[in-house]
């Protein structure tokens, strides 16, 4: 029933609920199946997998060390075919006041303009995705991060 969804735009902020770490910018991605969080540092030990949200490089960045024994590796396909094994967990966020616990790939998303991008398991059920609607600051940092990315194409970096 479409009356219960919210509305949602192209990147929305979220709140990462268990690390308290509110105001994260996230791009909303239909075409992705699997939601995806900047991780560092990830390790297995055990029979536990250790993990620090975002990279020394994020504001975001807190050096605190998670740790779950709910998690398993999986195969994700980029759009442009390559292939990559990642960690695979349970987490919950809250977006537009709603609580989701959901589950995520940890990956490093350092060269990402979004450290967040929420995937298809995500929205599936919950929200209505008009791309017409968003954050004007979330649009400029993409914006940003488009024309900074063009830059190391014209100079021969990539």
């Amino acid at each position: 029933m479409v009356a219960d969804k919210i509305v949602i735009g192209r990147d929305e902020y979220i709140w990462l609920v268990k690390a308290n770490i509110k105001k994260v910018p996230a791009r909303i991605d239909t075409g992705a199946r699997t939601t995806s969080i900047w991780a560092s540092d990830i390790r297995e030990r055990n029979g536990r997998l250790e993990y620090t949200l975002f990279g020394k490089a994020s504001s975001f960045y807190t050096g605190e060390v998670y740790s779950t024994e709910y998690f398993k590796k999986i195969v994700v396909a980029s759009s442009n075919g390559t292939t990559q094994i990642r960690y695979y967990i349970p987490i919950t966020i809250q977006m537009k006041k709603r609580r989701i616990l959901t589950h995520c790939t940890l990956s490093d998303r350092s060269s990402q303009a979004y450290p967040v991008l929420i995937g298809r398991n995500t929205l599936r059920g919950k929200f209505i995705v008009d791309v017409q609607r968003g954050s004007r600051i979330l649009g400029e940092l993409d914006k940003k991060r488009f024309e900074d990315l063009q830059t190391l194409l014209t100079e021969g970096v990539v």
